[in-house]
């Protein structure tokens, strides 16, 4: 058997599928094939296991041990890695919970996984050099319409519906969490990257339109046109380059483009 046929017979037995890789293994005292493979399937599962908890502690923190193990292995068994890094095995954990009993009937579970993984997504994001006030200076007023803006690769977004964020605020520092709560209305989040150490902070619903467009790569008078909807025409230019200010203060944009 040539090596790729046997490393996918490896795999398939790993997986528990039927394979022909039991055929190639020696089988002598004091173990039988069977055992033998069984050593490795353990192994993979516990490995990719242990990943699991390096990217979601506080989630592993709120299931305790048991729960997390048997999460852990109902999510190995229906989503094999299929990552050369080990690094991204794990991603479609918070939408396993959202869809899997009984992790379904608590929402807030998956939003602390969608958390978790967005932190470690944006920490290990590319890097790159970033602008301050000092950028704008060389804009003249006819070009700001045409201004479009490029961000640091680790800005991200996310909305929740839960208080995800303060329960995971206080079981990161080891403190008692509030009770999971449901929010009267959805809240917006920014996450991104800065020496070496990860932010994040709620958005206002103007902040929230103006990123999400400036995001998309609209151009500032377009983000000025969907602030319309929500503020005075007057107030609009005013707001959206106080933005644009907050922005490069946070360090939150890589290049302006015109």
């Amino acid at each position: 058997m040539k090596l790729r046929q046997l490393q996918r017979e490896m795999q398939s037995g790993l997986f528990g599928a039927g394979s022909a890789i039991e055929a190639q293994i020696a089988d002598t005292a004091p173990l039988t094939k069977e055992a033998r493979l069984g050593i490795y399937r353990h192994a993979y599962v516990a490995r990719l296991i242990d990943a699991l908890r390096e990217y979601y502690p506080v989630l592993h923190q709120i299931l305790g041990d048991d729960d997390f193990e048997a999460l852990g292995g109902m999510f190995v068994r229906a989503h094999p890695s299929v990552h050369r890094s080990i690094r991204w095995y794990g991603r479609e954990i918070a939408d396993f919970l959202r869809a899997e009993p009984p992790f379904a009937g608590q929402p807030i579970l998956a939003e602390i996984a969608r958390f978790e993984w967005t932190l470690a997504q944006a920490f290990d994001s590319a890097d790159a050099g970033v602008l301050d006030r000092a950028a704008l200076a060389s804009i003249e007023p006819a070009e700001w319409a045409d201004l479009t803006f490029r961000f640091h690769p680790s800005v991200l977004r996310l909305t929740f519906e839960w208080n995800t964020i303060a329960v995971w605020k206080a079981l990161s520092a080891e403190q008692a969490p509030p009770a999971p709560q449901r929010s009267a209305d959805a809240v917006e989040w920014l996450i991104w990257r800065g020496n070496l150490e990860n932010y994040f902070r709620s958005l206002d619903s103007v902040e929230a339109t103006a990123l999400d467009a400036a995001l998309a790569g609209r151009n500032f008078a377009a983000i000025c046109d969907a602030l319309t909807l929500q503020l005075p025409d007057d107030e609009v230019p005013l707001r959206a380059a106080s933005l644009i200010a907050t922005w490069l203060d946070g360090g939150l944009l890589a290049a302006l483009a015109r």
